[in-house]
This record gives C-alpha cells, structure tokens and sequence, in this order.
C-alpha cells in the first residue's frame, strides 16, 4: 500500500472512536476453533475479542448472530448479515462484500499416529490409507488439485464438519485429515484428536490471509473505509498477532504471521 493511504487510514484510525458506524452491524460468528466457540453460553475466541477491540475502538456497534456456518454464509449472501468472520477471500464473496483482512490461517495435515502418512504423495498407490476433509472448507487451487484424485479413488472423502471428522481420525477410518490450524489446536487441546496424533506441514497449502467480509449492499463506503482504518492499525500495532498467541502461543502466532509486514 502506498504512503499516502496508509497515512489516511491512520488519520481516519485516530478519529475512528468518535465517529462511529452510521448503524449498528450484524456479525455471523459459528464455532471454528479458537477463532470462536461456546463456553458456558458465552462465545469466546480470537474473533469475538477481535471485534470487542475493533467496536471499542470505532465505536461501531457490533452484534454477534452465533449460528451453524452454512447459515451465516447463506444469510450474508442474501444480505441478512452485515459483517461475515473468519473468512478467506474468494471471487464468490469479493461479489458480495469488501474484504478487510486482519490475520492468516494456514492447512495442516493432521496424522493420526507417528506412522501414518507425512504427505499427500504417500497416499498414491495405498489404497489403504483415507484422508479426510470437510466439505465447503476452502483449500485452494493446488490443494485442490491434489485432493481431487484421492476423492475419485475414494482414498478422500468428506465429513460435514470438523467434530465429525475429528471423530473419524479417532476410530481408525481415516488415517489423516486436513484441518486449518486454528481449529486443529483447539481439537486438540479438547482431547478430540488421537492422543497419538501429529501435525505436518503441507507445502501445497501456504498462508493466506483471512478476514472479515463487509457487506457490500448493507455497509457504506464510509463505515467500511472506518474499519478498514482500525484493522489496519491493529495490525500495525501486532496487537492482533499478540492476540493470536493468547490462544495458540507464541510460536504458532509467529508462524501464522510470518509474512506480515509493519
């Protein structure tokens, strides 16, 4: 980004208190890991904290909707929802809203036991080994490019969700799985993966940055170009990058924000 814009975002940052959204935004937040999920009715995470510090920081009014993905992904498509969370830019979306992004999120593959498979090439003549995946999750082109033939094969196939596939890795019906690493560590920390089980890095799958979709049909330019400021700013700051290590530690904060740059 240019000198000049970043200078602007930061003057519209350092008003942004005082001016405010010209209304209050619905936010569609689902469980995924430790980037959201419910404890004791509550919802907790790097998202909900994220948003808390941007709301405070805008003095945008901010209402989480706590509903199932595929809900928040249909409403916001149909203009129901204002903001949309933890989300990978995509053309589908760039359609609909304005992407804000504020972090990384990154594909592991997770192995079942130290003698599993260590990499996608492995499962290539095993008819014996399934990887697992949830469907609707977005891997991009060269992953994508890789699963294909496993899913015709049938050495691949899908789980409607993380817990089920979490389950499935667990009672031996698959022998890896691929999980982003937000979800994998909270899975984890929750005894939902095998004891037994590792993390391995996919070097089909590098860092992408994820962030918030703004609903191109419900929020003004104005309340965009607000919060755009105040993410930005936050970056800066690396007070997101400390936020992420709250939750997932130093290390894997580090390397989910290996390539940002202040």
């Amino acid at each position: 980004m240019r000198q000049p814009a970043i200078a602007l975002l930061l003057a519209l940052a350092a008003t942004g208190a005082q001016a405010g959204c010209s209304r209050e935004f619905s936010v569609g937040i689902s469980d995924l890991g430790y980037s959201a999920f419910l404890r004791d009715g509550h919802i907790q995470g790097v998202v909900p904290d994220l948003l808390d510090e941007l709301a405070r920081r805008s003095g945008c009014k901010l209402t989480l909707r706590y509903a199932p993905r595929a809900r928040v992904l249909l409403d916001f498509e149909h203009g129901s929802i204002d903001v949309l969370t933890s989300a990978m830019r995509a053309a589908d979306r760039d359609r609909v809203g304005h992407f804000l992004p504020y972090a990384f999120t990154e594909l592991d593959l997770i192995v079942a036991s130290e003698r599993g498979p260590r990499s996608l090439e492995a499962f290539v003549g095993r008819p014996d080994l399934k990887l697992g995946i949830v469907r609707g999750v977005r891997v991009g082109d060269v992953l994508e490019e890789r699963i294909a033939p496993l899913l015709a094969s049938r050495q691949a196939e899908y789980s409607p969700d993380f817990n089920n596939l979490a389950a499935k890795l667990t009672a031996g019906r698959i022998q890896a799985a691929i999980i982003p690493n937000m979800i994998h560590a909270k899975l984890k920390r929750d005894g939902a993966l095998p004891a037994q089980s590792i993390v391995v890095d996919l070097p089909e799958a590098g860092t992408e940055p994820i962030g918030l979709y703004l609903n191109r049909t419900t929020v003004t330019e104005d309340d965009v170009q607000l919060l755009q400021a105040q993410i930005t700013l936050l970056r800066r700051e690396g007070w997101i990058q400390q936020l992420y290590a709250r939750y997932v530690g130093e290390a894997e904060a580090r390397r989910l924000f290996r390539t940002e740059a202040r």
